[in-house]
């Protein structure tokens, strides 16, 4: 056995010295490219795991189908698919002034393929419906904004006001008398009708319609005598003198009427009303998939197909950072308070 030990022993320490011999640089190397190896191929597996997107992403509108806000959300849909390579479709959740499908988002998984294209009412709901169970910053964050589009005051002919100070006399005269169009509790239309009453000192009556087609043929009839109207529903209307432009409501003039005032430059100093549009996402989702989704709507905006939606929906381009657009959402949400506390007042 002693004997068989020892040939045995020869035998290996024979086959050692055969095989080459590896120094402690090149060992070094080795077990650096075996970890380098093992770190793609994590590496790699992240980021099958972590694709996005990898599935449809959906942007959530409160709206009915056709009107502004809804338009604006297709295109965008358009635009951004091949800027995040995947599917975007639109899907319309009407009813409670946007709330259901502002509650639908927030309910969603957050995982950065959902979102809701958002309008000025998310601001105003937190006032208007203190009860509704989601809340802007805890519930939903910013992505970005899209644009914003002020009213203008149209009054019927027969009401022989041109200017502001005119129609401020005519409704002064007339305590819940004046009537005026809204196209539903807490639109913009309504909004700045309740606006105007306590910055003017007046007292108007708000007539609710269905939609502003409705709303134009009444005022267009002289059945009710003024609507802080959507520029583009009322345009044509104004260009062939069957209702006159009183005033704009936005910061600046408009772009299709650059010759009428804003409410604000006749006397009224920061008077400011907008229909606002921009996109949210649900709490919760990562930071690099909601700065993904805002680059490429950054790169949307600035499509020709986009500008021209826009352009057509009498809408201007807002341009703020997510960062921005969460803080401008957040004064919204503070300075229609008491305007809101008025309405509920009515």
């Amino acid at each position: 056995m002693k004997g068989f030990s020892n040939a045995h022993e020869r035998r290996d320490n024979d086959r050692h010295d055969t095989l080459p011999r590896i120094g402690w640089a090149e060992r070094r190397g080795c077990i650096a490219s075996l970890i380098a190896g093992a770190m793609v191929f994590i590496g790699s597996a992240c980021v099958i795991a972590n694709a996005f997107p990898d599935r449809p992403i959906k942007l959530i509108v409160g709206f009915g189908a056709g009107g502004p806000t809804d338009i604006l959300a297709r295109t965008l849909a358009d635009q951004i698919s091949d800027g995040l390579g995947g599917k975007v479709i639109v899907e319309n959740k009407t009813g409670a002034a946007g709330n259901i499908a502002t509650q639908a988002v927030a309910a969603a998984e957050a995982d950065g393929h959902t979102y809701l294209i958002g309008a000025s009412p998310l601001a105003v709901n937190h006032t208007l419906f203190p009860d509704f169970p989601v809340k802007y910053g805890r519930d939903l964050t910013a992505v970005s904004p899209l644009g914003a589009t002020a009213n203008v005051l149209v009054v019927h002919p027969s009401l022989q006001v041109r200017t502001v100070a005119d129609f401020v006399a005519y409704a002064r005269t007339r305590p819940g008398s004046v009537s005026y169009a809204t196209v539903g509790t807490g639109s913009s239309s309504h909004l700045a009708g309740v606006a105007f009453d306590l910055r003017a000192g007046t007292s108007m009556v708000p007539v609710n319609y269905r939609g502003g087609g409705e709303a134009a043929k009444d005022l267009l009839g002289g059945h009710i005598q003024a609507w802080f109207a959507p520029i583009p529903s009322v345009l044509d209307a104004i260009r062939s003198g069957q209702l006159v432009a009183i005033a704009t409501t936005g910061p600046q003039r408009a772009s299709g009427l650059p010759e009428v005032p804003t409410v604000a430059e006749m006397g009224f100093e920061d008077f400011d009303v907008r229909l606002w549009v921009g996109v949210f996402a649900p709490a919760g989702v990562p930071a690099e998939r909601l700065g993904l989704v805002e680059a490429a709507i950054g790169r949307a905006m600035g499509s020709r197909a986009l500008r021209e939606t826009l352009e057509t929906q009498g809408i201007a381009p807002l341009a703020m950072s997510r960062v921005e657009f969460h803080r401008f959402v957040v004064r919204e949400i503070e300075r229609w308070r008491p305007v809101v506390a008025a309405l509920k007042r009515q």
